[in-house]
């Protein structure tokens, strides 16, 4: 019964919508179509997230191969800036200023991939100017130089590439000329701008951003190098230049600094040094006379160092500064217990210097019972020490100098004229420095040298004004006098190239010195005033520290008169107040 029921529900015909709507029922609620509709829907949702994930996808395999193409990019300039290392390298070893941009040039257009390349450098004048282009001969339009400005107003790579380098009315010569690529880079060392280098190409994909970073790289070293080899040919000019006044020096001065270490140009230094080499050869003594602090040392170790027996010891004393009972034992030497303190034997200086030169300096403060064992030894070569016994022979050659007049000594019975006769064998004089003005310079610039390496500073040169000014002074206390006062100057000297007549630190006049002491006999009146003009008026600004008012104060006369003379004069105040 259920069955045929079943079978007969079954078997009814479907009913038609109008049915339906009669029924008064919606098509669309039956639960029927309902249950086939949700397939449908399964699938257009299943549809449209596939290809939403496949889209995504897509995105991220072109960002990997944009980020592949970064990496190869990196790659290639990580090669790229290996080769310009090397090629820089090249660049110093080669140490030529004049192949330098050359080469800058030629790696700069291997790194771009171009086939155009200029150096710009500015000229003293501040225009810019190309020092160096490849291919030789080639023209840079406006444009090229627009962009060369660019990057010297920025300070830094400017590029133009591919659309960007073709767009544009103002790069209308990068139209012109169907550019790709277009670079200008700053030679930049530290805060030093040397020039621009210009590079440009037409070829594609030769450059990238990623090749930006390399040539910077490139420029700063390229940059670095050319300051060093820019500073190495000025340290080699410099150094052709001094080897060219050393030269011109030695051929104005001659022999005349050959003799040992004097250093002379003066007509009288320059008889002394000739009367000198004919002495050389001599062992007989010789007697150095001169004012105090005109280096009779100096002519003393000249004689020894120029003499056949210059291997042999020179020794020095000075007679005045040892007291009586210590100058004896000090030149002939004492044995043990002689007196006390003599703990042990000891050899005085004639026997130390045997077989070279003893130089006695102010040998006319030598004690009277002293002059005569100095005498014996001069005449028989032989001493006996202080507490000794016998007899010890020796071979020294006698050097005295002395700044008094031995034959006024003579007359008043405090120097024996016996020994007198025995140091007068061969004589030299010295002229003071006043009377040989042509060896200021010389002996000036060479205590500056010295005393400026002694300080390890650079050593200045003195101007024309500063010469004439030192040449000027009477240097009463001489060549020592002179040495002192450019120690002096040179240690209060603020730096610079050029010491000037301002900068001399010269000694104020002595107290009680007249100027016409040292007045030359020929020497007229006029002349005479206005050396004692200059002396006086240079000695009170100097106590004044330039100061004008304060020096005019001093004298007595007016500032504009002090201005007048010291113009007149040739001299110069560093301070006006």
């Amino acid at each position: 019964m259920s069955d045929d029921s079943s079978k007969s529900k079954s078997s009814l015909p479907a009913r038609s919508p109008a049915l339906e709507k009669l029924l008064g029922k919606s098509a669309a609620a039956a639960p029927a179509p309902a249950k086939e509709s949700e397939p449908a829907k399964q699938s257009s949702a299943s549809g449209g997230s596939e290809a939403w994930e496949s889209e995504r996808l897509r995105g991220q395999i072109r960002e990997l191969r944009d980020r592949l193409g970064e990496l190869e990019g990196l790659d290639r300039s990580h090669a790229r800036l290996l080769d310009l290392l090397e090629a820089n390298t090249e660049v110093l070893v080669a140490g030529d200023t004049a192949r330098l941009p050359e080469r800058v040039l030629d790696v700069g257009l291997e790194l771009v991939g171009g086939e155009r390349a200029a150096f710009f450098r500015i000229d003293k004048e501040g225009a810019l100017r190309i020092d160096l282009a490849r291919p030789e001969g080639a023209e840079f339009s406006a444009i090229s130089r627009s962009v060369v400005r660019d990057a010297l107003v920025e300070r830094r790579s400017v590029v133009h590439q591919g659309r960007v380098a073709r767009e544009g009315l103002e790069r209308q010569s990068i139209l012109d000329l169907d550019l790709e690529t277009v670079v200008a880079t700053p030679l930049l060392a530290g805060e030093r701008l040397l020039g621009v280098l210009y590079l440009d190409g037409s070829q594609a994909g030769q450059f990238g951003r990623n090749d930006v970073p390399v040539l910077e790289v490139f420029s700063r070293l390229a940059a670095a190098a050319m300051l060093r080899l820019e500073e190495l040919e000025e340290a080699r000019d410099e150094t052709r230049q001094l080897q060219a006044e050393n030269e011109e020096l030695r051929g104005a001065l001659g022999e005349r600094t050959q003799f040992g270490r004097i250093l002379a140009a003066s007509p009288a230094m320059l008889g002394v040094i000739d009367r000198l080499r004919r002495m050389t050869r001599y062992r007989s003594t010789v007697r150095v006379t001169g004012e105090t602090g005109t280096g009779k040392e100096l002519i003393a170790r000249a004689l020894h160092t120029e003499s056949p027996w210059a291997d042999q010891p020179f020794v020095a004393i000075n007679c005045g500064a040892i007291p009586e009972n210590l100058l004896e034992a000090e030149l002939f030497g004492h044995v043990k217990g002689a007196f006390t303190g003599a703990e042990q034997s000891r050899a005085g200086l004639f026997e130390q210097a045997d077989g070279g030169t003893l130089f006695l300096d102010e040998v006319g403060e030598m004690p009277h019972s002293l002059q005569v064992k100095l005498l014996r030894v001069l005449e028989a070569g032989e001493l006996r020490r202080v507490g000794g016994q016998g007899d010890i022979r020796v071979d020294v050659r006698v050097i005295a100098a002395t700044h008094v007049d031995l034959e006024e000594r003579v007359s008043r019975k405090e120097f024996r004229e016996d020994l007198y006769y025995r140091l007068n064998v061969l004589t030299v004089d010295l002229p003071p420095l006043r009377d040989r003005p042509e060896d200021v310079t010389l002996l000036a610039e060479h205590f500056l040298g010295l005393y400026a390496e002694r300080l390890g500073l650079e050593a200045p040169r003195f101007t024309a004004a500063a010469l004439r000014r030192l040449e000027a002074e009477a240097w009463p206390g001489n060549i020592r006098q002179l040495e002192k006062c450019i120690e002096r100057s040179l240690a209060l000297f603020d730096g610079g190239p050029r010491m000037g007549e301002e900068h001399l630190a010269l000694d104020a006049p002595r107290p009680g010195a007249h100027p016409a002491a040292d007045s030359p006999a020929d020497e007229t009146l006029k002349a005479l005033v206005i050396r004692v003009e200059r002396e006086k008026i240079a000695a009170t600004l100097a106590q004044c520290g330039g100061r004008v008012n304060r020096a005019a104060e001093r004298l007595g006369i007016s500032r504009q008169y002090l201005h007048r003379k010291l113009k007149a004069l040739g001299l110069r105040a560093s301070r006006g107040e």
